[in-house]
């Protein structure tokens, strides 16, 4: 399961902010999260909310720049066109950081360090 190898992952708690995809409301993973506050929290946003999700985003991201040098021929051309962009985007930090940017966003941006 994608929330146990995250919660072994993590160093300190686990503040995961997730959408009101079905399955992440379902009953299993609430019994699951029960046993494990001190590890994990779940903060689900509004329905129908889009604009307050960094997903969406990403996605907006990949649909304008996967396709630059023309649509993919089949799901193998598709696979490795969204492979290489992803390679790209993991060594842009500061472009990831740009999905957090966005007012609407703002609960979700690390903090700016402290000025002395």
């Amino acid at each position: 399961m994608l929330l146990t190898r995250l919660i072994a992952a993590a160093s300190k708690k686990v503040f995961l902010i997730v959408d009101h995809l079905s399955v992440q409301e379902a009953a299993a993973v609430d019994e699951w999260l029960a046993d494990k506050k001190d590890q994990i929290e779940v903060f689900y946003l509004p329905k129908y909310t889009p604009e307050r999700n960094p997903d969406e985003y990403l996605n907006c991201d990949v649909k304008t720049n996967s396709n630059t040098d023309g649509l993919p021929k089949d799901r193998g051309d598709l696979k490795g066109k969204l492979r290489r962009f992803m390679q790209k985007l993991n060594k842009l930090p500061e472009r990831i950081a740009s999905y957090f940017k966005h007012k609407l966003l703002q609960y979700a941006a690390a903090p700016e360090p402290a000025q002395t």
